[in-house]
């Protein structure tokens, strides 16, 4: 062999050595660098992370419940507001639960109860789940309806038709996924309820003590709006909801950390909002012993921070969190029913593609906008949904802790103890004051 093959062999070997040395550098410092040059965060990656979060609380701040915390601040004052800081941890639980079970699994929570429990009692926690949509979507179309009767000076019940026709052809159309994440703008809206309330100099030692100190009694009505108020915020939709969040914008095991920051984030604002908006009722109506009839008692909430603006403010709040929610109500029914018969789903699909799915998706509208005709105000659909969300919750917390529990489905990632704990709590509570509410209404 002669010296140059020699060189050329040699200088193989070594680029040979060289690319290999490269490659586990390269390995090396990719593993690394997230924890060895971590940059430190800045506002604008902290609000990143709370985006999906802060999305599914602001759709749990639709306008059944928002209208929902306005009634309970106008007839109980701020006797329930114990009951927002308690719920918060139950709710953060919940949902660290659900977005956990789909970032992990990449299954649906509907079709992992099919797969544990079975079909019959998938079918019927399905079911259940529908009847607390539709309910809730034909309170909103209601509650958004009225507004802009008001607004306009026409009948309300037109608007229902409109509204209605407007999302089926929203949500058809697959943009849906689009336009949340511009609705997501809206959301500040919500804080005129917190400076309201400052301006509004209510008696704060009357509302911390309201808020440590825990009131438990009244009449039914007391009972019927503390249902009413868990099922507007511990509410089916959103658990559903996150759960399919995670799963559509496939997220990574890696991405549970930023995603449970996300859940905090998201959940306390949601309960902020619904605090102040309670403070700000109850410290306008509940003294003066005026109740909510229609929106626009409500909106004279906020008419101290906006004068006469404060009808459009609240219209605002009413009409964004309805462009939230109802799309989220419909889609999560129709995801739900999707996943028990293995249709395909997505709003991505053309109609054609996944029959099934619009087909429930159309149906919730349809029957959501005909409960608008049942006779009953607005104002009274509104909360009356919610406290049948309250009284269907504790079944699907009593599944969603069972599963999010199991080795078996959730490996290493299944609950930790405080999840637990609060997880447990939240259906104690749940069912205590459904079993109260029930005993209230037949005694």
């Amino acid at each position: 062999m002669g010296l140059n093959e020699i060189e050329k062999e040699v200088k193989e070997e070594v680029e040979e050595v060289d690319k290999v040395v490269k490659e586990v550098k390269s390995t090396i410092i990719g593993n690394l660098y997230p924890y060895i040059f971590r940059r430190r965060r800045n506002i604008l990656d902290y609000f990143r992370l709370a985006k999906n979060g802060t999305i599914t609380g602001a759709a749990d701040d639709d306008p059944s419940g928002i209208i929902t915390y306005s009634q309970v601040g106008a007839v109980t004052g701020f006797a329930l507001l114990w009951l927002i800081v308690l719920t918060t941890p139950l709710l953060i639980a919940l949902e660290d639960m659900s977005s956990r079970i789909g970032v992990v699994t990449k299954k649906s929570l509907s079709s992992l109860i099919k797969h544990k429990y079975g079909y019959k009692i998938a079918l019927s926690i399905a079911i259940i789940v529908a009847m607390g949509n539709m309910a809730t979507i034909g309170a909103d179309i209601a509650g958004m309806s009225e507004v802009l009767g008001i607004i306009t000076n026409a009948p309300w019940l037109l608007f229902a038709v409109l509204i209605t026709l407007f999302f089926a052809l929203l949500l058809i159309r697959g943009k849906y996924s689009t336009v949340s994440r511009y609705l997501f703008l809206l959301t500040p809206v919500f804080l005129a309820y917190v400076a309201t309330a400052f301006l509004m100099k209510p008696d704060w030692h009357q509302v911390f003590n309201s808020t440590f100190k825990p009131f438990v009694g009244g009449g039914i009505d007391y009972w019927v709006l503390a249902v009413a108020l868990l099922g507007t915020t511990l509410t089916p939709y959103v658990v559903f909801w996150q759960n399919t969040e995670e799963i559509e914008e496939k997220k990574k095991v890696e991405d549970l950390n930023d995603e449970g920051f996300g859940v905090k984030a998201g959940m306390i604002y949601c309960n902020l909002i619904s605090y102040f908006i309670i403070i700000t009722t109850g410290a306008l109506l509940f003294k003066t012993g005026v109740t909510i009839n229609t929106a626009k008692d409500a909106a004279l909430a906020l008419k101290p921070l906006a004068g006469e603006g404060a009808f459009t403010l609240f219209s605002i709040g009413i009409l964004g969190s309805g462009f939230l929610a109802i799309p989220i109500l419909a889609s999560v029914t129709a995801y739900i029913f999707s996943d028990i018969f293995h249709w395909k789903e997505g709003l991505d699909k053309k109609i054609m593609q996944a029959r099934g799915f619009y087909f429930v998706l159309l149906l919730s509208l349809i029957i959501g906008f005909l409960s608008v005709f049942i006779g009953i105000s607005p104002i009274k659909m509104l909360v009356y949904s919610q406290v049948l969300n309250g009284l269907l919750m504790p079944i699907l917390i009593y599944f969603l802790i069972k599963i999010a529990s199991s080795s078996e489905i959730m490996g290493k990632y299944k609950n930790k103890l405080w999840v637990n704990v609060f997880g447990w709590l939240a259906l104690i509570v749940n069912l205590g004051f459904d079993v109260m509410l029930i005993w209230q209404w037949v005694r």
